[in-house]
C-alpha cells in the first residue's frame, strides 16, 4: 500500500513542558501510523509519551490505541562561541496502531528488586558494563560492545550504529578520562513501555580532541534476561569548538549536554 501523509497537526499548547513542541502524523498504511514529536530542547521520555498519548486519541477516533516501538534523536549542534538556536534538535518517533475492541490493562507492576543490598549490586554491575561499553569502543572493538546492544529498541542498523563510532573515536582521539558520574535504578516502572528493570547511567567522559563527552546509556533487563542498552543519548564537544566558547556560556553547554559532574 502506498504510503500517504495525514494532514494532522496536533497543537500541544497547554502543558508547559511541551509549549513548543509540535506533534505530527505520517500514515503507513490503513490504521498504522507514526507519531513524530518535535522540540528545540529535549524532552524527558514520560513527557514525548504523554504527547503522544494525547494525540494518539485524535488519530485512533472510536478505535484503541495501541503503541509500538519508539525511538528519538537529541542534537545540540555547538560552535562559533555561541549555543546554537537551531529549531527540533529533540525528534521522538513512536509507532502507533489504531485497534478494535479495548485495550488488555495490564496488572499491576511489582518491584524487582527486594533488598538495598541488591539495589547496590545491581549499580555495581552498569557501572562496570557502561565503562567497559565505552573502552570497548574506544579500543575498535565494535562488536563486542555492539553485543551490548538492543539494536530493535535503538532504533539503527549494526552498520550506521558501527560507522557512527568509529567516525566518533577518529575524531575524539585518545581517551584520557572514562567516568560514570551516577547511576539511577527504575525498578519496573508503571510508566514504562514494558515490564523490567530499567537502569539509567550518567557519563562524562574526556578524550584527546574532545574535552568534554556528556550524556547517558539506559540498560534494561527483562525478567529472566541480560542487561541490554536500549537508548544511547550523547553530545559532545570539540577541543577546537571549546576555544571559541565564553566561559560564562560552558555552564549552559554542559546543561543541555546533560553533564552530570561540573
Amino acid at each position: 500500500m502506498r504510503t500517504s501523509i495525514l494532514a494532522l497537526i496536533v497543537g500541544i499548547l497547554a502543558t508547559s513542558f511541551a509549549s513548543a513542541a509540535n506533534v505530527s502524523v505520517h500514515q503507513v498504511d490503513q490504521n498504522n501510523y507514526e507519531v513524530l514529536v518535535t522540540n528545540p530542547t529535549p524532552l524527558s521520555e514520560n513527557e514525548a509519551h504523554a504527547l503522544v498519548a494525547t494525540a494518539a486519541v485524535s488519530i485512533c477516533k472510536n478505535l484503541s490505541p495501541a503503541p509500538g516501538k519508539w525511538r528519538f534523536e537529541a542534537k545540540e549542534k555547538i560552535g562559533g562561541g555561541v549555543i546554537s538556536s537551531e529549531q527540533d534538535t529533540y525528534r521522538f518517533i513512536q509507532e502507533l496502531s489504531c485497534v478494535a475492541g479495548a485495550r488488555a490493562v495490564e496488572g499491576e507492576r511489582h518491584p524487582t528488586l527486594h533488598t538495598t543490598e541488591e539495589s547496590l549490586q545491581v549499580q555495581e554491575e552498569i557501572r562496570r558494563k557502561s565503562a567497559e561499553y565505552f573502552r570497548l569502543i574506544v579500543a575498535g572493538q565494535y562488536n563486542q560492545a555492539y553485543a551490548q546492544v538492543s539494536a530493535n529498541d535503538l532504533g539503527v542498523d549494526e552498520a550506521a550504529w558501527k560507522h557512527g563510532k568509529q567516525s566518533f573515536r577518529e575524531t575524539a582521539g585518545d581517551p584520557l578520562r572514562i567516568s560514570i558520574d551516577k547511576i539511577t535504578v527504575y525498578d519496573n516502572p508503571a510508566e514504562a513501555p514494558e515490564p523490567g528493570l530499567y537502569v539509567a547511567a550518567d557519563f562524562g567522559n574526556e578524550f584527546k580532541n574532545v574535552p568534554i563527552q556528556c550524556g547517558y546509556l539506559m540498560w534494561f533487563r527483562r525478567a529472566g534476561g541480560d542487561f541490554l542498552i536500549t537508548r544511547e543519548e550523547t553530545g559532545y564537544v570539540t577541543a577546537q569548538q571549546l576555544k571559541s566558547i565564553p566561559s560564562t556560556q560552558l555552564p549552559e553547554i554542559k546543561r543541555r549536554l546533560r553533564c552530570v559532574a561540573p
